[in-house]
């Protein structure tokens, strides 16, 4: 490097200093201006923080809150179910049980809590515009709205120490759509004073003091009376040779009435079947218990009046379990409301021994056109080893077999456990019948795949009454508890129970007789049916609930 060009360089290594010097003087304003603005943008990030943390603690309380209503009101719906309570007494419990359900969501510090269902005066506008209307079905419905301080932490600095959370909700129970089975064959009347072969209801019809049928009578009153008037559906069936629907009102196609003081004005109505008298029998010259007469038909002029108004009605058999239930399930598949609760309450004194006839103008009626007798098979010429024209009649006296045919295409569709025996009666009895219509109205679900189902999902429960569970064989009982096993869960339990199928035992298995089990009753006479009834209903509140 020349020598020129070396003091050159020195002069701008002496220099370099200066220009440092001077640049750091022209940024000492900028370096003011950058520390101001990192304070701010501290600050703004602090208190967006501080307002996502209020932000995010609101949420949670909120979120705690809305579902702890949701519990209540749910809880404060399943009080309205019964409507025997004064309406004071129902809307305490309905706004303590919301308390309490709170409570249990660990939600105690709320200062302002407020239950309506649609029957109060001044509803919140959104919660009556989901009541119905004067002449829609009514809906139990319940608004439970609850105000509670959520603290807040960043806002304190401003002087805000909470914010107030007000939210509502809407609960609501399941109403109930039940048929009411109640037998009237004339063994209702046999505690009436001068009953005998020969009785005539006439008189204690007209003063409406047949016994035991006026006690179970009243005792459905008064399970009537445990449900909720104008939201809760009550058809009424009777069964004796026939099953007959008693319309409250008469006033459209719909026998199922919310109007319950009809329903019970409906059910003081009902009359006792008129069986025929041992000496209507005597006179055809016929000994019926050794089967030389049809049970159904004693003049043998092939009419079954079956004491309708034709006549004093020549049917020896006058309890047709399988129609009562058929008719019940009709009614609930038809008319039944899809958000209800279906339910089939059956009360019976005796065992099954006729089933439906065959009737072309009854569209439901499942009984093939020449099943003239039903399936009540005999013949009345001797010999006949397999005649069910002798007591017990219409039946095999075997309440554990079960037999499979008119209602199945082939073995392979057969109930497990039946045995196929086609389009065959008497093998195939009205013991038989009244098992297929209990599957057909509430079985969903078999272990034989092949078997049709058709059933739908209703809750039966069944009551025998004294001789209901008469020895040696106990049919009626029998009976009753596969309708009530049924019933239960929609599942045939198999007695006895088979391990490893999947299938839970029937609830009756193992129970001795004359013992109530599951959804079955046993009611040694009358006194007992109005405990029965309401135990009944309080076991319907229970399924709501759930």
């Amino acid at each position: 490097m020349s020598r020129k060009n070396q003091n050159l360089s020195r002069k701008h290594i002496r220099f370099l200093p200066r220009i440092m010097e001077q640049i750091r003087k022209e940024n000492q304003p900028e370096r003011g201006q950058a520390i101001v603005i990192t304070a701010i943008a501290f600050l703004a990030i602090l208190a967006f923080t501080g307002l996502v943390t209020d932000a995010g603690t609101l949420y949670l309380n909120y979120t705690r809150l809305k579902r702890a209503l949701d519990a209540a009101a749910v809880a404060a719906a399943n009080n309205i179910k019964d409507s025997s309570l004064p309406a004071a007494q129902r809307n305490a419990y309905i706004r303590e049980s919301a308390r309490e359900m709170l409570a249990l969501n660990n939600i105690e510090d709320i200062y302002s809590l407020e239950t309506y269902v649609c029957d109060d005066a001044g509803l919140p506008a959104d919660f009556a515009s989901l009541c119905p209307a004067p002449g829609e079905d009514q809906r139990k419905l319940a608004w439970v709205q609850a105000t509670q301080n959520s603290p807040v932490y960043f806002l304190q600095l401003f002087g805000v120490q909470d914010v107030p959370l007000t939210i509502h909700s809407v609960g609501e129970a399941a109403s109930i759509d039940l048929v009411l089975v109640i037998d009237t064959s004339e063994s209702m009347g046999s505690v009436t004073p001068g009953y005998d072969a020969n009785f005539d209801p006439a008189p204690c019809n007209a003063a409406n003091d047949c016994q035991p049928l006026r006690q179970a009578k009243d005792a459905a009153k008064s399970m009537v009376d445990k449900l909720f008037d104008g939201y809760d559906r009550i058809s009424i069936v009777t069964f004796d040779f026939s099953a007959t629907i008693h319309d409250p009102d008469l006033a459209t196609a719909v026998v199922l009435e919310a109007d319950h003081t009809a329903v019970k004005n409906t059910i003081d109505a009902i009359n006792l079947h008129d069986d025929v008298d041992l000496d209507t029998v005597i006179a055809t010259g016929n000994n019926p218990t050794v089967g030389m007469l049809n049970p159904l038909d004693i003049n043998g002029d092939g009419t079954y009046v079956g004491g309708v108004p034709q006549g004093f009605g020549d049917s020896i058999v006058n309890t047709c379990t399988g129609c009562g239930m058929r008719i019940a399930g009709n009614i609930l598949s038809s008319q039944g409301r899809v958000d209800s609760v279906w339910v089939i309450v059956l009360l019976s004194d005796g065992a099954t021994n006729v089933s439906d006839l065959p009737n072309s103008t009854d569209v439901n009626n499942p009984v093939p056109a020449g099943y003239i007798n039903g399936f009540c098979g005999g013949d009345p010429g001797f010999p006949n080893p397999n005649r069910m024209w002798d007591k017990p009649w219409c039946t095999d006296s075997d309440p554990s077999t079960r037999h499979c045919g008119p209602f199945h295409g082939d073995a392979s569709e057969c109930p497990p456990g039946a045995a196929w025996v086609g389009n065959n009666t008497p093998a195939y009895d009205v013991e038989d019948y009244a098992r297929d219509i209990t599957d057909r109205v509430a079985l969903l679900l078999s272990t034989n795949a092949n078997e049709p189902i058709g059933g739908e999902e209703i809750t039966i429960y069944t009551i025998g009454l004294g001789v209901a569970a008469s020895p040696p064989d106990y049919d009626g009982e029998v009976m009753l508890r596969y309708m009530a096993n049924i019933g239960d869960d929609n599942i045939r339990n198999p007695v006895p129970n088979i391990g490893g199928d999947g299938i839970p035992p029937d609830p009756c298995d193992g129970a001795g007789p004359q013992v109530s089990c599951g959804q079955y009753y046993y009611a040694p006479d009358a006194t007992f049916l109005t405990q029965i009834f309401e135990k009944i209903a309080g076991s319907i509140f229970t399924r709501i609930s759930q």
